[in-house]
């Protein structure tokens, strides 16, 4: 982060900020109904990544419930996402919250698309606030989800990517085991972005950097795995890793403390599995070369 934007996250200089500058405090959108409400918002985001074969330009989706209310406008250029409480829900705080970002191929920021806007409208104690949640921990997921939709919306591909895993320029469509591979690369570089950019604790910094780079190791050779493994390394990356990285900066200081053995726990499980993959598919590659060699010997010993 540059020295210019830390510096209005002391105190002093916070409180020169205008309104929709200063960041919301925690304790406003922590507690059980805020939850539910941002997970809600990330379902739907997840479901319409699904809807992958769908032009969705100039697009807009809703979600209703009697607790909440969700508006994603989809444009050529802009996403704009309005998530919010019902007036009769349960929610003791009323929040409506707006995010508005453009789409990375017209206008991006460190890889990801340029943020417009990222603001919390809320009524505590008879008081209107207008806060900004564009670093709180407890909205990350949602903007990493939005860059997921970012990418579903253009193919699943990141063009700066591209030269990366497409092999010589040619007219074949890619097959489905090429396109495994280009989402797979997408997904490492968005976690890998968004891993440096939240500044977790260094130790678990690192050791999921050395997740990335053995599921790197394992991207030329992917088409040799079986499907239950090609599954479970998509998962670790669009799923696992991402949840586990945002509910740890979603903890107090203290908290991050007490549970920083566990998580550090967890991603290690989680690159013993990658490891063993690994060494399995060297011993297959290992084997199909010794059986080449003794076709080979069958067919050509005098």
């Amino acid at each position: 982060m540059p020295l210019f934007s830390r510096l209005f996250e002391i105190p002093f200089f916070e409180n020169l900020l205008p309104d929709r500058l200063k960041p919301v405090k925690d304790e406003y959108i922590s507690d059980q109904y805020s939850q539910s409400l941002f997970l809600e918002t990330e379902k739907l985001i997840e479901d319409i990544i699904q809807l992958s074969e769908m032009e969705r330009i100039n697009r807009i989706f809703k979600r209703k419930t009697p607790q909440v209310k969700i508006l994603l406008k989809i444009k050529k250029k802009r996403m704009r996402l309005d998530f919010s409480d019902q007036k009769g829900a349960e929610a003791p705080i009323k929040k409506r919250i707006i995010i508005d970002i453009y789409r990375k191929i017209y206008k991006s920021n460190n890889g990801v698309g340029k943020l417009v806007e990222a603001t919390i409208y809320y009524t505590y104690q008879g008081q209107s606030f207008v806060r900004s949640v564009k670093r709180s921990p407890y909205l990350q997921s949602i903007f990493y989800k939005l860059d997921m939709l970012d990418d579903a919306l253009t193919g699943r591909l990141v063009k700066h990517n591209e030269h990366e895993i497409r092999p010589q320029v040619t007219n074949h469509p890619l097959s489905e085991k090429q396109e495994e591979i280009r989402n797979l690369v997408v997904e490492m570089k968005r976690i890998s972005k968004h891993n440096h950019s939240l500044a977790v604790d260094p130790i678990i910094e690192n050791r999921l950097g050395r997740i990335i780079q053995h599921i790197e190791k394992i991207t030329p050779d992917f088409h040799l795995l079986d499907i239950e493994d090609r599954h479970m390394l998509k998962r670790v990356l669009r799923e696992d890793l991402p949840n586990l990285l945002h509910s740890f900066v979603s903890l107090t200081p203290q908290q991050q403390l007490e549970q920083k053995e566990n998580v550090f726990v967890a991603i290690s499980r989680i690159e013993l599995k990658i490891l063993a993959i690994i060494d399995q598919m060297e011993k297959m590659k290992l084997d199909r070369m010794e059986h080449l060699l003794r076709l080979n010997k069958v067919r050509y010993d005098d």
